[in-house]
C-alpha cells in the first residue's frame, strides 16, 4: 500500500460570539468554501491543505449591525486515523488564517478589515463503520485572536466559547470518493458538507 494523493472541495456555515476589548461582544456569521489537497500514508497519518473564500457573512452587536464582504482563508492541517475492528478514533490539528472586510449597515459606511486566526485547532473524532457509512461524534477546542476596528479605534478579540461539539457522519465509495456531513451543535456552531476523491 502507498500514500495516496487526494483533491477535496467544500462548503460551509458558522455562527458564534466573538467578545472584543472592553467587553464588546458581537454575534458572527459567515459562509465559505473551500479547495483543498492532501496526502494520505499508509499509517493513516494525512497532511491537508485548503485555500478558500469568505462569501458573505454578518456582525450584530451593540444595537449595531454589520455586512461581512468577501474575503479569503488558509487552512493547514494534520490527522491520524486509529482503528480496531468497525471502531475507530482520529485525532486532528489545524492552524488557519481568513481575511475579509465589515461595512456598518448604514449610509455612506465605510469598510474596515475583520483578520481572524486559528492557531492551534485540535479536534477527536470517534465513531463505526457501518459498510461504506461511518456516523461519529466530535469534539474539537480552539484559540486565536480576531482583530478588527469600530469608529477608527483598533480592537483585538477572540471566540466566546473556544470548543466545538456535534456529530457527522462519512460515506465513501469502492472508487475513491467520499463525502462528509460535519454539525457542531454545542459551542461554536458550525455546519459543512464537503467531498474528496482519491487520485
Amino acid at each position: 500500500m502507498t500514500s495516496q494523493w487526494f483533491v477535496g472541495a467544500g462548503a460551509g456555515v458558522s455562527r458564534s460570539t466573538l467578545r472584543f476589548d472592553g467587553g464588546r461582544e458581537h454575534d458572527i456569521e459567515q459562509t465559505a468554501v473551500t479547495a483543498s489537497i492532501g496526502l494520505a500514508r499508509p499509517s493513516r497519518l494525512s497532511v491537508r491543505a485548503a485555500i478558500g473564500a469568505v462569501l458573505h457573512g454578518s456582525l450584530e452587536g451593540e444595537g449595531r449591525s454589520y455586512d461581512i464582504g468577501r474575503g479569503f482563508l488558509l487552512t493547514a492541517s494534520v490527522s491520524k486515523q486509529w482503528v480496531t475492528g468497525d471502531w475507530f478514533l482520529t485525532g486532528s490539528f489545524s492552524a488557519s488564517a481568513s481575511r475579509t472586510t465589515t461595512t456598518e449597515a448604514v449610509p455612506r459606511a465605510s469598510s474596515v478589515g475583520l483578520t481572524a486566526f486559528d492557531l492551534a485547532r485540535g479536534g477527536i473524532t470517534a465513531g463505526r463503520a457501518f459498510g461504506l457509512v461511518s456516523p461519529y461524534l466530535l469534539a474539537r477546542a480552539f484559540g486565536g485572536p480576531v482583530l478588527w476596528e469600530i469608529d477608527g479605534m483598533d480592537l483585538a478579540g477572540t471566540d466566546v466559547y473556544h470548543f466545538q461539539l456535534g456529530a457527522g457522519v462519512s460515506a465513501s465509495t469502492p472508487w475513491g470518493l467520499s463525502v462528509l456531513l460535519d454539525i457542531s451543535a454545542l459551542g461554536e456552531q458550525a455546519a459543512s458538507l464537503g467531498v474528496a476523491l482519491r487520485l
